[in-house]
């Protein structure tokens, strides 16, 4: 009987104890979050004309205009209609912006975690119309970020953060709750805010003699972007990337653009992935991920359908595509893949259903691409290694020939827009004509300033 007891005390005192959470005092030298309130936030937006370009993102061209995203601190446009000489117009403030697409007139770009929509009618001296809260993850940005140190906790409710100042730090936590605060968070590519990774929108259209990879809708009111995508207008609806694993469908044409669907793609493929990049052709919408590419029809805008998948090693992965054949860069070695493995892709989706892989060829760090599908011509950027230009008329044979090669600058993401290239990347802004044979003629360079 007192033995039993004895147990049962025991027992009982280490149920107790179980129960308990325990804490830790810990002291360490960090990156301490400074802060920026909701409110704050969201009064925000406005005009700075005198800013000059220092850290580009992506780009989009609308009309005669350039519009660069400075990274996580707004947009800059520039008038194009000189392409030998494009002039500065405005800078638009926007806190956390990374990705931005243009419908009618109205610019909708990502704030952080939320999506503001922005009159162009006078970009000088722009106006917010509409606004949606909270519709994007909670990201921390790596500006101004000593990555020596690891980040100190973020507590959400103080509002978004905006920078960092490294100084000592103590910390009271429960369990393990402090450790996933110490890790730096990165998205795919290193960069954060409201999207992560610097990325354009495009799709295929026709005309000037040569077909081109065009806007996500052949319409002039909808601006032409990039391979890197993450915003994409399909009809009157915005597609947007709101995490690592879900896009959000929002109707357009309101004052504030209303969420009327999302969907996770790799959970209909029954795999797992990191979504990254949005591309459309006519009806299908063509999404790059980590580790594979995922086909939709959103022949019905507001409610896309999965079609098929095709999988591939883990890396960063931008896709385009035409009714024969789509391109995928792999990008490894980097937050996107451990794999030192760079390489195009060509894949074969005549039929659409069963996208199947057709030859690779080697690179150095792939990144955006774009392609005149009349002339076969297909342009990778390749980093530090520039602008690669590749035939695929005999892609049936598994033929890739690259034609030429231009170096000398940073090339991240590339349009093409009346037989011209526009390259962005980390040094600025250049422009290309291009002759048959695939070799490029500078037109300008829109250096940092």
């Amino acid at each position: 009987m007192k033995t039993t007891t004895f147990a049962l005390l025991l027992l009982a005192a280490f149920s107790f104890s179980a129960c308990q959470k325990l804490t830790q005092t810990t002291s360490f030298t960090g990156n301490v979050p400074l802060y920026m309130s909701y409110d704050e936030l969201r009064t925000s937006i406005s005009n700075d004309n005198d800013r000059s370009l220092e850290n580009p993102g992506k780009i989009v061209l609308y009309n005669d205009w350039i519009l660069i995203n400075e990274l996580e601190q707004g947009i800059h446009i520039y008038d194009n209609s000189n392409p030998a000489a494009p002039e500065h117009m405005a800078f638009i403030s926007i806190p956390g912006n990374i990705d931005i697409a243009i419908q009618n007139g109205v610019l909708y770009a990502d704030s952080y975690v939320d999506l503001v929509a922005l009159d162009l009618s006078t970009p000088t001296a722009v106006e917010e119309i509409g606004r949606t809260e909270n519709v994007f993850s909670y990201t921390i940005p790596t500006l101004n970020m000593d990555e020596n140190y690891p980040v100190a906790r973020i507590d959400q409710t103080k509002g978004v953060v905006i920078g960092y100042e490294v100084r000592d730090v103590e910390e009271t936590c429960e369990d393990q709750t402090c450790y996933h605060e110490y890790i730096i968070e990165r998205s795919n590519d290193g960069w954060l805010g409201g999207g992560g990774l610097r990325q354009e929108e495009t799709t295929l259209t026709f005309g000037d003699g040569a077909a081109n990879v065009r806007s996500s809708a052949s319409s002039p009111n909808s601006s032409i972007a990039g391979s890197m995508a993450r915003f994409l207008t399909v009809g009157e609806h915005l597609y947007a990337i709101s995490s690592e694993e879900e896009i959000k469908v929002f109707q357009l044409g309101n004052a504030d653009p209303i969420e009327v669907n999302s969907f996770r793609p790799w959970d209909d493929a029954g795999r797992w992935g990191i979504i990254e990049t949005l591309f459309r052709l006519n009806d299908n919408l063509f999404i790059g991920s980590n580790n594979g590419m995922l086909i939709y029809d959103v022949s019905s805008s507001n409610s896309p359908s999965y079609l098929s998948h095709y999988q591939h090693f883990t890396a960063c992965d931008p896709v385009i595509a035409n009714n024969a054949y789509a391109f995928v860069t792999l990008r490894g070695g980097t937050e996107c893949g451990w794999q030192e493995i760079n390489e195009l892709q060509a894949l074969d989706v005549s039929n659409i259903m069963e996208p199947s892989l057709i030859t690779t060829m080697g690179m150095d760090q792939p990144q955006g691409l774009t392609m005149d599908d009349g002339a076969n011509l297909l342009f990778v950027c390749d980093g530090l290694s520039g602008i690669r230009t590749i035939d695929f008329a005999d892609l049936e044979n598994a033929q890739l020939p690259q034609l030429s090669q231009t170096t000398g600058f940073d090339a991240y993401d590339v349009i093409l827009k009346d037989r011209r290239l526009h390259v962005i990347g980390s040094t600025g802004l250049m422009q290309f004509s291009y002759s048959e044979d695939g070799s490029l003629q500078e037109i300008s360079t829109l250096d940092l300033r």
